[in-house]
């Protein structure tokens, strides 16, 4: 079954543009297969975009995590991850 992650940034700093979701999967060490971030400037706007963008492209379990940075590149996972759907 194909998993799919949401990182939602909390906190007032916002990531790095660069950042990608996947090398964020990585280095958090969560196993999916596509992965989306959702921040006030970076990535989609709302968790619902971005779960509904990661269905239509295959994924049958979808995960949301929370996730904060104090720097714009390194992020702390904040609590267990919820599952969406699957």
């Amino acid at each position: 079954m194909k998993t799919g992650a949401i990182f939602y940034v909390t906190g007032d700093t916002a990531p790095e543009e660069e950042i990608q979701a996947m090398n964020l999967a990585r280095d958090l060490g969560i196993r999916v297969d596509r992965a989306a971030l959702v921040s006030k400037t970076t990535g989609y706007e709302d968790v619902i975009d971005a779960w509904w963008a990661l269905l239509t492209q295959g994924m049958k379990r979808v995960i949301c995590c929370a996730v904060s940075t104090q720097d714009g590149k390194t992020f702390l996972l904040k609590g267990q991850p919820l599952r969406l759907c699957g």
